[in-house]
């Protein structure tokens, strides 16, 4: 496999929508309030793309230009088969023609699928919030320090954002909560931190939250990163409550894209400086073009300082790559620095090691979806786990701990666990939904043997991600 291939897909981003106008009043709204798009598109009976125009739970606005082919025989009423993209996603559903002002149709979802609905869901509820976020009054809550000015701002869902500057208007501190996480910044320290509320804490109101029933992320997650991101893309803030943390947030899910954290526990990579063979330093964070080792605890010594360039080996599960590190930084704790490999096959070995590690990473454990399970999957714990682009796995685990049934999807490949063998599938159109079960075996195509780098990609995937260690040996199992 060309892991470059794969590193490209994880660190690709989306298209950007249109933000939505400004939640209408309660008078002005129509029973599903619609999204503005650009980068929609619908095909109907096999003919497409056309431009949807906008999007709400209940269906779509698109249009059809003036001359195309068959469009004068659609007309209100007519129920068509059709396929829907938005941004990187597509799925099928049938849409009802409701009504038509010449070029442009109105449409209703008719027997949208589970999956799709939630697709829908997913795509609307940050756009939505977004757009229902307003600064309220905030005197009701507790301050205790005149120096600072604290605003208050809420949104639907539970939305709010905490706001605290200087009389002057400078930031010093701000948090965000939406969707049972916390996001939070501090100008000072520069600490980005993102959390989710724990799910034994109880109904909890509007007002800030007790930092106990806060579980920080190491990682930060990426799904409360890309939700985070998008609900303030499509708020209509003042730039000093909006801005900053945006910023915040599209540099984390940069990161997120590129860098992986190494694990304690982990079989660390370590780089040996030229002309200091006993020097190890033990690598933290890696990505394509960056690295930072941990400090020695003896200090960084003679080794260099901000500015200058180290040559020596990285040594990544054995290989050893020869790279030139420009030190960006120092502090106490790390050393930081632009990664350079000294020759081509260098960028293969580090993105053979980076690509499956970062999907791992992205894996956050979500409600599993039990309604879609066969009946005979019951007496199993079942676990859902999705990261970037779609990638999930998958795993019902029997009471004795062996691996029933699961799935590991990322880019177009899926390897299927079903009565103790493994099946691999290519999905070269469409997409595999996290929470469905059954395959939508009309998109997909079954591969007549295992492809030899798929097991070692998906083991090295398990061995990377935060998963429950029943699920992680489960697998292991599986895939040895």
């Amino acid at each position: 496999m060309v892991f470059k291939n794969l590193l490209n897909w994880i660190t690709g981003r989306p298209s950007e929508e249109t933000a939505p106008e400004p939640a209408q009043t309660q008078s002005e709204r129509r029973r599903f309030q619609r999204i503005g798009l650009e980068d929609g598109l619908a095909w109907l009976g096999g003919q497409g793309p056309f431009p949807i125009l906008n999007i709400s739970y209940g269906g779509i606005k698109f249009e059809i230009p003036t001359g195309t082919s068959g469009d004068g025989a659609i007309a209100p009423g007519q129920v068509l088969e059709a396929n829907i993209q938005l941004g990187n996603v597509r799925f099928a559903t049938d849409l009802k023609i409701c009504n038509r002002f010449e070029t442009v149709f109105g449409c209703s979802f008719v027997g949208l699928k589970p999956a799709a609905s939630r697709l829908v869901s997913d795509f609307l509820k940050p756009r939505i919030i977004g757009a229902s976020i307003t600064e309220i009054d905030g005197s009701r809550l507790q301050h205790h320090d005149p120096n600072l000015r604290m605003r208050w701002f809420q949104g639907e869902e539970g939305t709010q954002i905490f706001l605290w500057q200087t009389l002057d208007g400078e930031i010093v501190r701000e948090e965000y909560y939406f969707l049972d996480y916390i996001i939070t910044w501090n100008q000072e320290t520069q600490v980005f931190q993102t959390g989710k509320l724990r799910p034994d804490r109880g109904k909890s109101g509007f007002g800030r939250v007790d930092p106990s029933t806060v579980v920080f992320f190491k990682v930060p997650s990426h799904r409360a990163i890309r939700m985070g991101r998008k609900i303030l893309e499509c708020a209509a803030l003042p730039l000093e409550a909006r801005d900053q943390m945006l910023e915040n947030l599209i540099r984390e899910e940069k990161r997120l894209y590129q860098r992986y954290i190494i694990r304690a526990g982990d079989q660390a990579p370590r780089f040996t400086p030229d002309g200091n063979p006993g020097r190890h330093l033990v690598v933290a964070n890696l990505s394509i073009g960056g690295i930072a080792f941990l400090t020695p605890d003896e200090g960084f010594g003679n080794l260099g300082k901000r500015g200058e360039l180290l040559t020596g080996r990285l040594e990544l599960e054995g290989n050893a790559v020869p790279v030139h590190v420009r030190i960006v930084y120092i502090t106490g704790q790390m050393i930081g620095g632009t990664l350079e490999p000294a020759g081509t096959a260098g960028n293969d070995e580090i993105a053979r090691f980076l690509a499956p590690r970062l999907l791992g990473q992205s894996l956050e454990e979500m409600p599993s979806p039990l309604e879609e399970l066969p009946q005979s999957f019951r007496s199993s714990r079942v676990y859902l786990h999705v990261g970037l682009h779609n990638t999930h796995v998958i795993s019902a685990v029997n009471p004795d701990g062996s691996l029933l049934a699961g799935r590991i999807a990322f880019m177009d490949h899926i390897l299927v666990w079903e009565r103790g063998t493994l099946v691999s599938w290519k999905c070269p159109g469409g997409i595999v939904f996290p929470r469905d079960w059954e395959l939508p075996l009309d998109i997909l195509e079954r591969e007549a043997a295992l492809p030899e780098h798929l097991r070692g990609i998906c083991a090295e995937m398990i061995e990377s991600a935060e998963l429950p260690t029943e699920v992680a040996i489960a697998w292991k199992k599986a895939l040895s």
